[in-house]
């Protein structure tokens, strides 16, 4: 049986992969700010940083 993490991981990896960014990026972790959430995917600042999306 798969743990949180690792079904959420791949739930947010396959949407990265989806739309054209690394698979990698991905990965979901349990949150050191439990103040603010339960989950965090750290990969989605690196991955706008890679490809230069950013809100303005």
């Amino acid at each position: 049986m798969k743990t949180i993490t690792q079904k959420l991981t791949e739930i947010v990896s396959d949407a990265f992969e989806k739309c054209g960014y690394d698979k990698k990026l991905g990965t979901v972790f349990v949150s050191d700010r439990m103040d603010l959430c339960q989950f965090q995917c750290n990969g989605s600042f690196a991955a706008a940083k890679k490809y230069i999306k950013f809100s303005s």
